[in-house]
């Protein structure tokens, strides 16, 4: 009867039909030679069916679906042994490829996994589909066995887990709801949900994964690694896995740092327990650079520079703690590390020390805040240049500037505004360094630097889109500072950014009543932003689909708002919607 299951059987099939008279005649010479019609009664059991409108298939599986549980049944009760194994799992084999016949195998594999042939394994690892099917404990046999495999498998899913537009956008907001929710959607992430199946709470599992994150994060130094690398240890720490928690030596560190990060909050006893942390631990060493990386985590880069600039706040207005500078100094570390996190990885060389000039850069910085909503006062020379220098040097500096620009936004601070967002423009790295530099160290140091920006702009324009939108149209000194002065000339430097922008503007055409007076007094300067931001802003070939995507939606949104009165059609979008359909 195993001719005719699996992919032999086809042909067998076919042949016997196209040898018969009828395909009647050949189905009733299937079921003589292998037994299919033996019980008696059968073509009248047929027609009763056939009356109750029952279908012959839906017999056929019902039928075979009882008869694999009744021998997964027999399998798994214990009078079934080794010897019953060894009469019927070669057999079975031939079977594991058809879905409905697969549970027999797979029964037996994870019963008696440590019986299976090295040839088995080996075929299993051929057949990715089958072998996703097969029990945790035959996969986690072949993945010790073959390291190189498994990492095929593992960088897949880091891969998806990197492209995922929701983590994406998570990562790069600078200012979430919730944090806790933040954490609760990247730990409970299919990706890392996975992963922990896959380990299995098994501690050789788990190291080479992390070797895994290890090996990419060196040529890929992607801030998406950290943030996986630190969820898996953290819910292995909520499970209480002593066994992954005590191996793992980053674990009082990410602990630590998760701690911060939930309460926002980073004082003198947590900042002396990672301390501790690092106490008989060399820089340069393998455990120095784990610990840069698990800091390059979006969610605790941020955390530290949003500190810095609270810190430094509160100082201007006098009501700095005590040991500021002890605080502002040993979060410069820790973000310090984190900024050469990749450079660490790829040369497994000494971190250099934090910028010595920074300290000069928080005293300018505490001057532009004390420039705050005074809207007639202007920043020396000697501050300009300071603040230009380092954010084009320090990718610290870049991040606690950015996280005071958006507290200033977040506050509705025009004036303050009109001050900063110069220095975003006039230091947006360029974009071609990536591509054309001939060192990897460049690469990892621009890419940070597009990152950090890319962050803060994002975080901008959704803050704006929140709670600003009335005045960037209707108020002449928003509109200058936030529109003309800034978002578009961002919007040159970056594709993605280009799309944002977009995006913005389609809020315009989503408030219903509200922006009834409101589209209808300034229709015509959102669509004079759009044929502007669609002629000078960048589009990259790689995103070009999504920017298509967006200004077809922005046009679509115009035309059907209050029966397309406040259509728009801007010239440069109609050309380049026509030019890229």
């Amino acid at each position: 009867m195993s001719e005719l299951l699996g992919t032999a059987a086809a042909d067998q099939i076919r042949d016997r039909f196209t040898q018969s008279s009828s395909p009647e005649e050949a189905i009733r010479n299937i079921q003589r030679d292998y037994g299919l019609d033996m019980l008696p009664g059968m073509d009248a059991i047929y027609m009763l069916l056939d009356l109750s409108g029952c279908k012959r298939a839906e017999l056929h599986s019902a039928c075979l679906d009882a008869l694999n549980q009744a021998a997964v049944a027999r399998i798994q009760s214990p009078e079934f042994g080794v010897q019953e194994f060894e009469q019927v799992f070669r057999r079975s084999l031939s079977y594991i490829s058809i879905p409905e016949l697969q549970s027999i195998p797979m029964t037996l594999l994870k019963k008696f996994a440590s019986h299976i042939d090295q040839d088995v394994l080996d075929t299993l690892k051929q057949n990715l589909e089958v072998f996703e099917q097969c029990p945790v404990n035959v996969k986690q046999h072949i993945w010790k066995q073959d390291e190189s495999f498994f990492q095929e498998q593992i960088l897949q899913m880091l891969n998806m887990y990197h492209y995922d537009d929701d983590l994406q956008e998570i990562a790069m907001n600078l200012r979430p709801d919730s944090y806790q929710d933040v954490l609760s959607t990247r730990r409970t992430h299919p990706i890392v949900i996975k992963l922990m199946e896959i380990i299995n709470g098994d501690p050789k599992l788990y190291s080479m994964v992390l070797e895994t994150i290890r090996i990419v994060f060196q040529s890929s130094p992607f801030p998406s690694l950290c943030s996986i690398r630190v969820d898996l240890l953290m819910n292995y720490h909520e499970k209480d896995n002593t066994d992954i928690i005590t191996m793992d030596e980053c674990h009082r560190l990410i602990w630590s740092l998760d701690t911060c990060v939930r309460t926002q909050n980073m004082d003198d006893a947590i900042i002396e327990k990672i301390k501790e942390c690092f106490d008989d631990v060399t820089n340069g060493t393998p455990l120095y650079t784990d610990f840069a990386i698990v800091l390059m985590d979006p969610v605790i880069s941020n955390f530290l520079s949003g500190c810095i600039m609270r810190w430094l706040r509160n100082n201007v207005h006098d009501d700095a703690p005590e040991n500021l500078e002890q605080l502002i100094n040993y979060s410069s570390k820790l973000l310090n590390l984190a900024e050469h996190a990749p450079f660490a990885a790829r040369t497994e060389k000494k971190i250099p020390r934090v910028d010595k000039d920074l300290k000069e850069y928080w005293k300018s910085l505490c001057k532009l805040m004390l420039l705050e909503n005074k809207s007639k006062a202007t920043i020396k020379p000697v501050d300009s240049e300071t603040q230009s220098i380092m954010l084009a040097k320090s990718d610290i500096a870049r991040k606690v500037f950015s996280e005071y620009v958006i507290d200033r936004t977040m506050e509705g601070d025009i004036v303050s505004l009109q001050r900063l967002l110069p220095f975003i423009v006039d230091t947006l790295p360029n974009p071609t360094t990536s591509s054309s530099s001939t060192t990897t160290n460049d690469n990892s140091n621009n890419a940070a630097y597009e990152y950090t920006y890319e962050s803060f702009i994002y975080t901008f324009i959704n803050i704006i889109m929140k709670k600003w939108l009335v005045e960037c149209v209707m108020d002449d000194k928003w509109k200058s500072t936030i529109f003309n002065n800034f978002l578009i000339h961002v919007a040159h430097w970056n594709t993605r950014v280009h799309k944002q922008v977009v995006i913005l503007l389609m809020k315009y055409f989503v408030g219903g009543v509200k922006h009834q007076r409101l589209l209808g007094e300034k229709i015509g300067l959102i669509a004079e932003w759009a044929d502007r931001l669609c002629q000078q802003g960048c589009k990259d070939e790689k995103y070009i689909h999504e920017l298509h995507e967006v200004y077809q939606r922005l046009l679509t949104l115009s035309e059907s708002t209050f029966d397309g009165q406040f259509r728009i059609a801007p010239p440069s979008v109609l050309t380049f919607l026509e030019n890229y359909s």
